[in-house]
């Protein structure tokens, strides 16, 4: 009788245990303070094809073919493969060097991903089949225009108006932030969470940075007062002191809105 009732407790405490452990995890990507948290809701390519997008979750767009497991060609193709509009190819078939394609389209990636966060579903190739170009300049304000979202500018404090619209209205995208770094290279990154009272902020990267043979999509910014440089990151040497070249946010357009 004794043993039953220390399985009862046990199994009573684990339930508890359970329980306790589903209701601190974060409910929203923007809820999110750890990179474990914040990786849960990345949706990974499957095995060929492309995955679909669910408001509230990030379809991941990676950049690079080599070296990277996630990178689908399916995402970056918006034509047929080998055509014009196939952004994977980095020359044509003339053998003339494109200045575009998928391993530096940073850009375009994480515009892509921003816009599933909205469950808008236009992966980067699509976006020149809509237009019927290859090479699209940012904010991409054509291709919002056609799915329904609309920029966000601020009219003052623009980080921190963006930040803040991103946390508390799930109609906003998380923060696009283009930067150049210290070796003059430019690239785009996703703030997609904050780590509380630290200054800090979780970024996502469509190429990810290696360290000890690891790949990391997801890892920690800061800012400087000003907003306009890189104060510290998980990779500090690459980004610290990088200029914030711009800031980019959207918002799905209300149907009372978009009526006519």
């Amino acid at each position: 009788m004794a043993r039953r009732m220390l399985w009862i407790l046990v199994l009573v405490m684990l339930a508890a245990s359970a329980l306790a452990e589903e209701a601190s995890a974060p409910s929203s990507l923007r809820e999110c303070t750890t990179f474990e948290e914040a990786e849960a809701f990345l949706l990974y390519p499957p095995e060929e094809g492309i995955a679909g997008v669910e408001a509230g979750y990030i379809r991941l767009i990676a950049q690079h073919r080599a070296g990277d497991d996630a990178f689908r060609d399916a995402y970056w193709q918006g034509g047929e493969p080998g055509s014009v509009l196939d952004l994977t190819l980095q020359k044509s078939s003339t053998g003339r060097d494109y200045a575009y394609h998928a391993g530096n389209m940073c850009t375009r990636a994480v515009y892509s991903m921003a816009l599933s966060y909205l469950g808008v579903d236009v992966t980067p190739g699509a976006m020149s089949a809509m237009v019927g170009q290859r090479d699209l300049n940012p904010p991409y304000s054509e291709v919002s225009e056609l799915v329904g979202v609309e920029r966000v500018v601020p009219k003052a404090h623009v980080f921190n108006t963006m930040v803040e619209n991103y946390l508390t209205d799930p109609s906003y995208s998380p923060v696009y932030v283009y930067l150049r770094r210290p070796d003059g290279k430019t690239h785009a990154l996703l703030i997609i969470g904050v780590i509380p009272d630290t200054g800090r902020y979780i970024v996502l990267d469509p190429s990810g940075m290696w360290a000890n043979g690891v790949q990391y999509r997801i890892y920690m910014m800061s800012f400087n007062k000003s907003r306009r440089q890189v104060l510290n990151s998980t990779f500090r040497k690459e980004y610290a002191g990088s200029e914030i070249l711009a800031l980019y946010q959207w918002r799905l357009i209300p149907q009372e809105e978009s009526e006519p």
